[in-house]
């Protein structure tokens, strides 16, 4: 029983007294969300534990190490009793800290920034270059084609060089530039001799 007492004691020797408080409560400090960097290692772009432009000496702080191996925060920085005291607030906190902490929250989502915009990234780079390419000829008359149904039909088995050279001179014509891409003139590196 007397165990519950000082229990009871003590935790009530710890709260606040009525009006104990001295002034206006800040709930943050001024380089919050940072912390010790001899607890948590150096903050900033490029000041993390591993240096990525040094092969000789790339560990330049502390390893990350999780409070399952540390054993919890031994010095703490945050009082989490005025951190989550948030009556004054708006007269402490300016605005410019309310965008800093406000954007903070975003760390952790630039994984998913990248996750979303790269794909999309690629795709546009593929599609601008495909862009810039020449238009593959996807449907020909019938007529054009039973013309030479064998070369059409089985020219890329017996020779895909040939094939391939045949449908250029062929989308050159279509597209207007025969005689103007001097890659497609005889004696310009084909090699029909061999494949």
């Amino acid at each position: 029983m007397s165990l519950i007492k000082r229990a009871c004691a003590r935790t009530c020797a710890a709260l606040p007294q009525r009006g104990a408080a001295s002034g206006p409560i800040k709930p943050i400090g001024p380089n919050f969300p940072l912390t010790s960097e001899k607890a948590m290692g150096p903050h900033g772009w490029m000041r993390g534990s591993y240096h990525f432009w040094s092969l000789s000496d790339p560990i330049r702080g502390p390893l990350y190490r999780p409070p399952w191996v540390v054993g919890g925060i031994h010095n703490p920085t945050i009082d989490p009793v005025a951190h989550f005291n948030t009556q004054d607030r708006h007269q402490t906190v300016s605005a410019a800290e309310f965008v800093k902490c406000f954007i903070y929250n975003f760390l952790p989502a630039r994984v998913m920034w990248l996750c979303v915009y790269v794909p999309i990234a690629m795709i546009f780079f593929w599609t601008w270059v495909e862009q810039r390419r020449e238009p593959m000829e996807i449907h020909m008359d019938r007529e054009e084609y039973w013309k030479d149904f064998n070369s059409y039909y089985y020219g890329v088995y017996f020779d895909h060089h040939h094939f391939s050279h045949m449908l250029c001179h062929r989308r050159a014509h279509k597209w207007g530039y025969a005689g103007q891409d001097i890659t497609l003139e005889e004696g310009h590196g084909h090699g029909h001799g061999h494949h």
